[in-house]
């Protein structure tokens, strides 16, 4: 017998790819669960099962940045103050570094990133967590359908009481503009290229912009509840703003830009925070 638990929660997090950087992510998660009938004619407590799955994915994955440890370019190691240091030295000449708590990474046995791969990982993780009844469980990560444009970015939320404090988390969002009250996908689509693949950095936690053997990197640095956080990343992937990167802030910036670059007309902006969920902000500029 099976049971299946459609879109059970949503993760979000960051994950370096050797080829583009680092990579904010938003992923549904399904769950099926095999096992034989209890004495309940059950296979297990739904209830129970979903609040243990969901707490292990939250506590491990969710609002991290995973590692592909298996890379050949890729090197994790511990710094005298108990954080880890991951470092990735691209083939093009740029190095991405981040230095965090323990708890601020996910380390998956990989060279490459995939939801399958992580799907995969997760079920011999969690198997033993769950009541003997249950004798098999398969993960299923997938991406949003998304119709129109989407982008996907990188930031941390220092300020934050949660784990969106953490400085390499992120998500894969879509965005709708509305001009005049009209839906626009071509300031859609010009928001998306803007944010492709992109670091959402605030001027306030910048350190400064290391220039090496002409490869420019920026480097960020806040302290937070959960301990001191470190980044460098390549400059051309990185998008600085006055404000923190809340989605709050985020739906108002984009809304002052377009509203600025198109005096006269009524921008509204629906800006997306991950699966289904953010902000709404207009903004008009008079002629």
């Amino acid at each position: 017998m099976k049971l299946f638990v459609k879109n059970l929660t949503h993760v979000d997090l960051s994950y370096f790819c050797p080829e583009h950087g680092v990579l904010g992510e938003s992923w549904h998660t399904d769950v099926i669960i095999t096992g034989g009938l209890n004495d309940e004619s059950m296979i297990c407590d739904f209830s129970i099962v979903k609040k243990q799955i969901k707490k292990w994915l939250d506590d491990n994955i969710d609002h991290t940045l995973a590692l592909p440890m298996n890379h050949a370019d890729s090197t994790l190691s511990a710094l005298d103050d108990g954080r880890l240091r991951f470092v990735f030295k691209q083939a093009d000449g740029y190095t991405f570094e981040c230095d965090a708590p323990e708890q601020a990474y996910c380390s998956l046995p990989f060279d490459q990133i995939t939801p399958d791969q992580v799907a995969t990982w997760v079920e011999t993780q969690i198997l033993d967590l769950l009541p003997a009844d249950v004798q098999g469980i398969e993960v299923r990560f997938y991406k949003e359908a998304i119709s129109g444009s989407e982008y996907q970015y990188t930031h941390g939320l220092k300020k934050h009481a949660g784990n969106c404090q953490r400085i390499a988390h992120g998500h894969r969002s879509t965005i709708e503009i509305y001009r005049n009250g009209e839906r626009d996908s071509a300031l859609e689509q010009d928001w998306a290229t803007r944010w492709e693949n992109i670091y959402l950095g605030t001027n306030e936690d910048l350190l400064g912009i290391i220039d090496s053997n002409g490869k420019r990197h920026h480097h960020f640095s806040y302290v937070s509840q959960q301990g001191k956080f470190e980044l460098k990343t390549r400059s051309d992937r990185v998008y600085m703003l006055d404000c923190d990167t809340t989605v709050e802030s985020l739906s108002a910036h984009v809304a002052d830009v377009l509203a600025n670059e198109n005096p006269g007309d009524q921008i509204e902006v629906h800006a997306f925070e991950g699966i289904g969920k953010g902000a709404i902000s207009v903004k008009s500029i008079n002629r």
